[in-house]
């Protein structure tokens, strides 16, 4: 099998952010997912998020971001509000614990970024958003 396939390299990264991210967060007792969900969290509109988007974000099903979400909450991250817009739907939204934690995580993941990307120079970085959003249809 050659390794210069496009698909495996990305594997073969994905797999590198895992094991950085996942050693970075153990700590905070997050995966690499779970801290994903608190980002978009922080980045959101009002700090507040549809199941269904989050779903949408991480490519995951419901059972698994449903789990992610279950963990966080049990951890005090998150907490599940009511929805103005849909009486049946919630909204994730991160918790005093999650803010009094955001500067730190969003540390860690400039961090890993950085870890994983080292060897790029900053042109090649660019390089490399920007033919990834092409092939992803971003």
């Amino acid at each position: 099998m050659t390794l210069d396939k496009i698909a495996i390299l990305i594997k073969k990264a994905s797999l590198q952010f895992d094991k950085i991210s996942n050693k970075a967060l153990d700590p905070y007792e997050i995966s690499s997912t779970q801290y994903k969900i608190l980002k978009f969290l922080f980045a959101e509109k009002e700090h507040k998020a549809r199941i269904t988007d989050l779903e949408i974000f991480l490519s995951a099903t419901h059972p698994t971001t449903i789990g992610h979400i279950d963990y966080l909450e049990k951890k005090g991250l998150v907490e599940r509000v009511a929805n103005p817009n849909d009486n049946r739907g919630k909204l994730i939204t991160p918790t005093k614990k999650a803010y009094s934690l955001e500067k730190e995580l969003i540390k860690i993941g400039d961090d890993i970024e950085n870890e994983l990307t080292n060897k790029l120079n900053d042109k090649e970085k660019e390089e490399m958003v920007d033919l990834l959003k092409k092939m992803l249809g971003m």
